[in-house]
C-alpha cells in the first residue's frame, strides 16, 4: 500500500503540471515598425500596419489548427492625389509598384506578461487605380515568408507567414502556434513558380542587409 501511495503521490507531483498548462493560451499579437525598400515608393505610402491584432486572442496548446491574424493592410486612400499632368483625359491614371517590406510583430504571452519582438519579412506587388472625384483604389498581393519562435512564459510560440501570395483583397497574415509540433509552410505548385519568378534572392538578401 505504501509503495501504492508513493506511485500515487509522484504522479500528483509530475502530471498536475503538465494538466494546468493543457488548454487555451491567451496572448496579445501587433503589429508596427514597418518598412520598404526605397525603390518602390508607393508601398511606404499604402502599406500600414496593422493596428487591431491587438486584442487578445487564444490558442490551444499543440492544436491542429494556428490562429490566424493580419499584420499589413493595404490603403489606397493614403496615396497622394497625382499631378494633372499624369492624368489621362479620361480622368483616370494608374500607379503600380513591387517591392520587399519588413514588419515588426509584438507578441505578448497573456498570464505571464512576458513580450518578445519578432520581424518578418515579405514582398508586395501593388497595382493603385486613380479614377477624379473617385479617388485611389487597386490591390495588393502579399507574399509573406518568414518564420521565427520565441518561448514566452514557458510557452514556445511560433509565429509564420502564409507561405503563398494571397489573392489581393486581404492582408498579409501571420500564423501563430503556441506549443510543439508547429506545421511546415509548403507552398502550392503554381505560387511556388511564381516565387521563383516575383521573389529575387539577391534583392531579399540586399533588403534585410539594409535594415
Amino acid at each position: 500500500m505504501a509503495v501504492r501511495l508513493s506511485a500515487l503521490s509522484l504522479c500528483a507531483l509530475t502530471c498536475l503540471p503538465a494538466l494546468a498548462s493543457a488548454g487555451p493560451i491567451a496572448f496579445t499579437l501587433g503589429a508596427g515598425n514597418l518598412t520598404t525598400s526605397p525603390e518602390a515608393p508607393q508601398l511606404g505610402m499604402a502599406l500600414v500596419p496593422v493596428v487591431t491584432s491587438t486584442a487578445t486572442r487564444s490558442a490551444e496548446l499543440d492544436s491542429t489548427q494556428p490562429v490566424t491574424l493580419g499584420v499589413v493592410a493595404y490603403e489606397p486612400g493614403r496615396i497622394p492625389t497625382p499631378d494633372p499632368r499624369d492624368v489621362h483625359p479620361d480622368g483616370t491614371t494608374h500607379w503600380n509598384n513591387d517591392g520587399y517590406f519588413a514588419v515588426d510583430v509584438n507578441l505578448v504571452d497573456y498570464a505571464s506578461g512576458e513580450s518578445g519582438v519578432l520581424t518578418l519579412h515579405g514582398r508586395a506587388h501593388m497595382y493603385s487605380n486613380y479614377a477624379t472625384g473617385a479617388g485611389w483604389s487597386g490591390q495588393t498581393v502579399f507574399w509573406f515568408d518568414e518564420r521565427e519562435q520565441v518561448k514566452l512564459g514557458g510557452n514556445t510560440y511560433t509565429v509564420w507567414g502564409a507561405n503563398r501570395f494571397t489573392d489581393g483583397n486581404g492582408q498579409a497574415a501571420v500564423n501563430v502556434w503556441v506549443g510543439s509540433g508547429a506545421p511546415a509552410a509548403t507552398p502550392e505548385p503554381g505560387t511556388l513558380a511564381l516565387a521563383l519568378l516575383g521573389l529575387a534572392p539577391v534583392g531579399w538578401r540586399r533588403f534585410r542587409r539594409a535594415r
